[in-house]
Order: C-alpha cells, then structure tokens, then sequence
C-alpha cells in the first residue's frame, strides 16, 4: 500500500469563504473536489496519484490522493480573484458560488449559474489542483480554514 507522499510535487488547495454557513461550504468542497477530478487532463490525473485504501475486509474503504489536500479560508473578493487569476493562468480551476446551491425550489442552477455574473454571487469556495510551486505565490496570502 502507499504511504503519504512526502516529495509530492501537485497538491489540491480549496479556499473557502469565511462569512458563509458551514452547509454550504461543505457541498461547495465536495462539488469542488468532484469538479478537478472530472475536468483534469489525463497528465493533471496521473498527477493526482489516487490509491485505494484497503479495509481489512480485503475490500476498498475509499481512494486518497497522496498528494496534499489543504483548506484554507479568505473572503469573497478574494476567492473571486483567486479563481480569475488561477484561470488566466491556465490552471485547473473550479468555483462553487450562490446561483449553484440547491435551495429547496426547484430551479434552474445551470441557467442561473449562466446569466449570473460572477461580480454578482457570493462565492462560497474556489479549488485549485497543480504543481507546489505553481500554487503556492496564489494562496499565500490565505489562512488554515478553522
């Protein structure tokens, strides 16, 4: 089985909006962490070095990445400038804002989602999966989500 990847030169970054409710964050991470995964290149997945992890049933319990997977936390002008500024430079990308979330009401989100500019939605977190290097000057300015 493999271990932690500890020389990892890609690793997952998730920055969440602070003043938002913790239910929404939490779908936000998860459509966000499907959304790299199903958007990546086949090179960008390779990257992203998944193994299963084996229960003692001899069966899969889930499949991790072994590269590092860091939340972190900033406002919405931030994470909107974030996912501009990371788009424009050609990295893997997503972002997850208001006109996406699932409010009961039936609704038509991708329309919304569409005729919505992103100045007007409150952004509720912005993914980005790529090299350390490549990542680093773009979220360092943020702190641990707590």
């Amino acid at each position: 089985m493999a271990g932690v990847n500890t020389t990892a030169t890609h690793k997952f970054v998730i920055v969440l909006n602070e003043k938002s409710p913790i239910g929404k964050l939490l779908s936000a991470t998860g459509q966000i962490a499907m959304s790299l995964y199903t958007d990546a290149s086949f090179e960008q997945r390779a990257a992203m070095s998944f193994v299963p992890c084996m229960g003692t049933a001899n069966y899969s319990l889930i499949t991790l990445s072994t590269c590092s997977f860091v939340v972190l936390a900033g406002t919405g002008n931030q994470l909107l400038t974030l996912h501009t500024t990371a788009y424009k430079q050609g990295l893997l990308t997503a972002i997850f804002t208001s006109t996406m979330s699932y409010s009961g009401i039936e609704e038509d989100l991708i329309k919304k989602t569409a005729t919505t500019p992103l100045e007007q939605v409150e952004p509720y977190g912005v993914g980005l999966f790529g090299q350390v290097e490549e990542l680093a000057p773009l979220t360092k300015k943020f702190s641990v989500f707590k």
